[in-house]
C-alpha cells in the first residue's frame, strides 16, 4: 500500500469522522438553543467547521512525516514498511504485515540476516529472539555472528554467558510502538493546538450568540 493510497484512505476517513463530529456539534447547539428558548440563531455552520480544518489536517500529516524522517529518525507513518533500528547498522523491518520481521544489515534493507522473526529481546550486546518455526537465535553485535536453531533452554544458557539474564522477549511490533509512541503523542498534541484554538473560538462565539442576539457572529467565527 503506497503513500498516496494511504493518504486517500486517511482522507476519506477524516471526512467521515469530521462529518459525524460536525453533525454532533450542530445537534448539541440546537439542544442548547432549545433549552435556552432561542430560535433565531443559524447553526448550520457548525456542521462545516470540522470539514474546514481539512487543509490543516493535511499539513499536520506532512509535518508529522517530516519530523519522523528528519528529526526523530523513524519511518514516516505513510508507508507499508515498519523499521526498528537496533544499532548504527542493524535494523529490524517488516513489510505489509507487522507480524513477521527481518533482521537487515542496513536501514535500507538488503539481504535478510534472519527471517520470519516473531519475538525479540534487545540488549547492548546482542539480539535475542525466536522465529516463526519456534527456533531461537542470538545475533552478537561485536562479532556479527549468529547462533540459530536453539531451544529456549539453550538460548538462556548462551545469554547467561554475556548477560545478567535473558531479556524479556516481545513481539517486534510492540517494541516498535514502544520506541515511538511518546514522540507520536507529543507530535499529536502539538498538532491539536490550532484546532483546539479554533474550537474554543467557535464555542465561545456560539455561547455569546445564545446569551445575546447577533446572528452574524457564528458565521464569522467558523
Amino acid at each position: 500500500m503506497g503513500p498516496l493510497f494511504q493518504l486517500i484512505i486517511v482522507g476519506i476517513l477524516y471526512f467521515l469522522v469530521a462529518s459525524i463530529i460536525g453533525l454532533a456539534l450542530m445537534l448539541i447547539a440546537r439542544l442548547i438553543m432549545l433549552l435556552k428558548k432561542k430560535t433565531d440563531i443559524t447553526v448550520n455552520q457548525l456542521f462545516w467547521f470540522p470539514l474546514k480544518l481539512a487543509p490543516y489536517f493535511l499539513l499536520a500529516v506532512i509535518v508529522n512525516a517530516l519530523v519522523c524522517q528528519f528529526v526523530r529518525d523513524v519511518d514516516p507513518p505513510l508507508t507499508d514498511y515498519w523499521s526498528l533500528p537496533i544499532n548504527d547498522g542493524l535494523t529490524m523491518g517488516a513489510i505489509d504485515i507487522p507480524d513477521k520481521w527481518y533482521l537487515w544489515p542496513t536501514r535500507e534493507g538488503g539481504e535478510a540476516i534472519i527471517s520470519n522473526i516473531v519475538l525479540v529481546g534487545i540488549t547492548d550486546k546482542a539480539l535475542y529472539g525466536s522465529t516463526e518455526s519456534d527456533d531461537y537465535f542470538i545475533y552478537r553485535y561485536d562479532s556479527n555472528q549468529q547462533v540459530v536453531n536453539l531451544s529456549k533452554d539453550e538460548l538462556e544458557i548462551e545469554a547467561n554467558k554475556t548477560e545478567d539474564s535473558l531479556p524479556t522477549l516481545k513481539r517486534p511490533s510492540d517494541l516498535y510502538y514502544d520506541d515511538r509512541d511518546f514522540g507520536d503523542l507529543i507530535t499529536f498534541l502539538l498538532l491539536l493546538i490550532y484546532p483546539l484554538y479554533r474550537f474554543y473560538n467557535v464555542s465561545s462565539t456560539f455561547w455569546s450568540l445564545v446569551s445575546k442576539k447577533n446572528s452574524e457572529l457564528l458565521s464569522t467565527a467558523t
